[in-house]
């Protein structure tokens, strides 16, 4: 049963062979559930099933491979986490009218870097991709507050593991000042803005202009934003008067 599934997931290109696998592994989790162990199959095709499914288009095929998956036991390695990997993608917005599905999708995603930091450093870059992709109704103004928890938890983790991609690390930094400044989370800003330019002036100077004109926002910012409280503190006698 086992190679007979693996046979048709190599041609798995082919949407008939698609299903042809899907069909054993349901046949074989069928029997499973009925406590007949003869015909079990190894939980990575659960999950390999689920990932080209989805690249196909066959979401239900995916979501129901991923459900026998998680209803099993299964160790936690690499295929745990790709598994958690196709189902952010399952979750992913359509829209920035639905921020509980965003939600739903950075949950899984933050499960990823949760388990596999330390392990399988492939995934959490994998993920931080992933991540971008699914975010990308987000990154607008108005709406890229929205990404601060769990953006900031992708820079985390690649920091962790000292993803060699520094390129792609200054540009999540730089796109995380930019949620901290649409969130007008001023002191968050400067904190990390100081952290951030000293990484891509050393590592990626070309995208250094960006981080700087973003920091000269922020310093505006901050000066209005003094500016604003100084003068209503001025105009309180004025008014009591």
């Amino acid at each position: 049963m086992e190679l007979a599934v693996r046979e048709q997931l190599l041609a798995a290109e082919n949407v008939q062979a698609l299903k042809n696998a899907y069909k054993l592994i349901k046949s074989a989790s069928e029997r499973e559930s009925a406590l007949d162990s003869t015909d079990n199959i190894s939980t990575d095709l659960y999950v390999l099933c689920a990932e080209q499914a989805l690249q196909l288009g066959y979401l239900e095929i995916s979501s129901d491979c991923l459900q026998m998956y998680f209803k099993g036991r299964f160790p936690v390695n690499q295929f745990l986490g790709r598994a958690y990997l196709c189902q952010g993608q399952l979750h992913a917005p359509r829209s920035t009218d639905n921020l509980v599905r965003n939600h739903e999708g950075c949950s899984i995603l933050s499960l990823v870097l949760q388990v596999f930091t330390t392990r399988y450093f492939f995934l959490v870059y994998n993920t931080s991709v992933l991540y971008w992709q699914l975010v990308r109704p987000f990154l607008k103004p108005g709406f890229r507050y929205c990404l601060i928890p769990s953006l900031s938890q992708i820079v985390t983790a690649l920091n962790q593991i000292e993803e060699q991609d520094n390129e792609w690390r200054a540009e999540l930094m730089i796109n995380l000042l930019e949620c901290f400044l649409d969130a007008s989370k001023l002191k968050e800003a400067k904190e990390f803005s100081s952290t951030a330019a000293v990484f891509i002036k050393e590592n990626v100077p070309d995208k250094y202009s960006q981080i700087f004109s973003l920091m000269s926002s922020l310093l505006l910012l901050v000066l209005l934003t003094h500016h604003n409280i100084m003068g209503i503190t001025v105009a309180n006698p004025k008014n009591s008067v």
